[in-house]
């Protein structure tokens, strides 16, 4: 039987670079600083970051005398991509989703094919970006007003009967990357403070310079025609989470989201620590509440320093059996469709002895989600009210589950998480 060839290896793989690979027909264009797009009216400044579907700069918009994010599609991405349309019906239908408007949106041709330009306010790092570096938290009441803001942006979302959804990460972590389509650290954006007046030297001097380097072929061999002379480094827009004074957020990157009566996607691919069951068990099922509990793995991630269900590699085999010790019990049919239980549990549902796994529930969780030992820990009280809340967003049954508004009206979000917003100055 004759083996499928690997795809050759031509460029290096640089950090901090997308994959040159992707500089092909169908694939990334070639974009430098100093560019200019739409007839001369945004020139590329600056390299912002990047996906596996996407670059995205920081270009100045000539006619409105402002900056913008210019998210360049790759081509095979642009010819479907719905994320304009559901993002326009979002930023029409409510103004309190926490997402940035599409303030332009048009065509390039060049040598890859044709890409989908779309422009908006640029914004900061991801709070992944943020929460890498220790102590890996926020202060408890930017952690409070990221979480209420994100809930908040959800019920909108909903309300505009669109589903978030998601999509499997294929590349490493950045600010603007849209690999993560869901409710994910990734794709929650910092807000930036106000550019507009600042110079070209001046971004330059607070952001970095340009970095670039140069395309050089692994058998030295000429570039295609399709492919940059030199990459560029993406600006420094990093900060650190306990560094965090301004909390306003921006819920990024809709390119898998549907319309709540649409057909279903055959698939849900959001990262696996953050998938809910059904994506696993029951994918008929993957509708308005699987957003509800990821956004429940989000919050409790948010608020503390550790994810919910925790596993290593995120292989799917963990994650389930670390739902399984916060939540108890899968259903029955689920629990029966699960070929590797055996790995983890005797037939009568205890726990094996010689995996050192045991049963943790989420109350339990509290007392390692690293928030206990910060200076303004949560106090018990708060600690009782937030574990119910997110207990009503993670139940296994789909339709039992909390909707958006049941999470925003509940005891936490009217105790802790509304007032959290008010010093900071932030609309609701």
């Amino acid at each position: 039987m004759q083996e499928t060839s690997k795809p050759e290896k031509i460029y290096p793989f640089p950090e901090g670079i997308e994959n040159l690979h992707g500089y092909q027909p169908g694939g990334y264009h070639p974009a430098n600083i100093c560019d200019a797009y739409s007839n001369g009216r945004y020139r590329i400044i600056h390299k912002l970051g990047f996906g596996s579907y996407s670059t995205v700069w920081l270009a100045r918009d000539s006619h409105s005398e402002r900056y913008v994010a210019l998210k360049i599609l790759v081509a095979d991405s642009s010819k479907d991509s719905n994320e304009a349309r559901i993002i326009r019906h979002i930023t029409r239908s409510s103004s309190k989703a926490f997402v940035r408007p599409i303030l332009d949106d048009f065509q390039i041709d060049g040598p890859n094919g044709q890409h989908r330009c779309l422009t908006t306010e640029p914004t900061r790092c991801s709070l992944a970006d943020a929460k890498f570096s220790p102590p890996w938290i926020f202060r408890t009441d930017v952690a409070r007003a990221i979480a209420t803001q994100t809930i908040l942006g959800l019920r909108a979302i909903h309300a505009s009967n669109v589903v978030h959804g998601g999509k499997s990460p294929l590349s490493s972590c950045l600010p603007y990357a849209d690999y993560l389509h869901d409710l994910h650290p990734n794709n929650i954006l910092l807000a930036l403070p106000d550019i507009n007046h600042m110079s070209v030297d001046d971004i330059y001097h607070h952001f970095s310079t340009p970095q670039r380097t140069e395309v050089q072929r692994l058998d030295g061999g000429p570039l295609g025609p399709g492919v940059p002379s030199h990459a560029t480094l993406p600006a420094l827009l990093f900060v650190k989470s306990v560094e965090v004074e301004d909390p306003r957020i921006c819920i990024t990157d809709f390119g898998e989201s549907w319309f709540g009566d649409a057909v279903q996607p055959k698939s849900h691919n959001t990262p696996m620590l953050y998938r809910p069951p059904e994506a696993l068990f029951a994918k008929e099922l993957i509708g308005f509440p699987s957003d509800i509990w990821t956004l429940a793995c989000f919050v409790f991630e948010i608020m503390g320093e550790r994810p919910l269900f925790e596993s290593f590699f995120a292989h799917e085999p963990e994650v389930v059996s670390e739902m399984v010790s916060c939540l108890g019990p899968l259903p029955p049919s689920w629990w029966d469709a699960w070929e590797e239980r055996s790995n983890y549990f005797v037939e009568n549902g205890v726990w094996r002895t010689d995996v050192g796994l045991r049963s943790r529930p989420l109350r339990s969780r509290f007392q390692t989600m690293g928030r206990q030992k910060h200076p303004d820990p949560l106090s018990p009280e708060e600690a009782e009210s937030l574990a119910v809340m997110l207990s009503t967003m993670l139940e296994y049954d789909p339709a039992k589950r909390a909707s958006a508004t049941d999470v925003v009206n509940s005891d936490w979000m009217t105790r802790w998480g509304l007032p959290s917003l008010k010093p900071f100055n932030t609309s609701v």
